[in-house]
């Protein structure tokens, strides 16, 4: 299905981490709403959420993943993992299916399994992976992506490489534009920056 809506988000899967990288244009068709949109979400301090979209679908995700995480940490007595946080995504995704939020999340993070990426679509699929692309721009970062990508990559060349492919999604997709920003995860913590 298509929407009316551009983006351009990447992750990457690291060797000591992992890397999602976003351009910031709001679009609606050909009419640019904001150079200065948020696409990626810090949900706990070792995990990330990103999304192309409709924009007030990712915000409102965002916003109830940021309550339910709380609760579960509050049952559970333990911070939530990637994959527990993942599957709970793809849950209320499911449950939406035929009311469908507009989103293609991607999750990065690093919990006691290490680091972890995974994406969703629409519809609820949850797949782990080593990198991956969504949004209008995704074929053109995919392009970039599968070129540079090289197992065992470390976050420091993830953001490089991160960077390169949204930078040529900017170049030939016209729903993807503004800045390129840029964050890592590691054991530490989230780092962010623009590009």
């Amino acid at each position: 299905m298509s929407i009316p809506t551009g983006a351009t988000v990447v992750g990457i899967k690291c060797s000591d981490g992992a890397v999602v990288a976003t351009d910031s244009l709001i679009t609606w068709g050909t009419f640019v709403l904001s150079e200065k949109g948020i696409k990626a979400f810090k949900l706990t301090d070792t995990i990330v959420l990103a999304s192309a979209g409709l924009t007030s679908d990712y915000q409102m995700l965002v916003k109830r993943l940021q309550a339910q995480i709380k609760l579960y940490e509050l049952n559970e007595k333990k911070p939530i993992s990637v994959r527990a946080l993942s599957k709970m995504v793809a849950n209320i995704l499911y449950s939406r299916k035929l009311d469908p939020m507009f989103v293609q999340p991607v999750i990065v993070g690093v919990d006691k399994s290490g680091p972890v990426l995974y994406t969703l679509d629409m519809g609820g699929s949850l797949i782990p992976d080593d990198f991956t692309a969504a949004g209008s721009g995704m074929q053109i970062a995919y392009g970039v992506l599968e070129r540079e990508y090289k197992p065992g990559v470390t976050v420091k060349e993830a953001e490089e490489i991160a960077i390169h492919s949204i930078k040529a999604a900017i170049a030939r997709d016209v729903q993807s534009g503004g800045e390129i920003r840029i964050m890592s995860v590691t054991e530490k913590g989230v780092e962010e920056r623009t590009a």
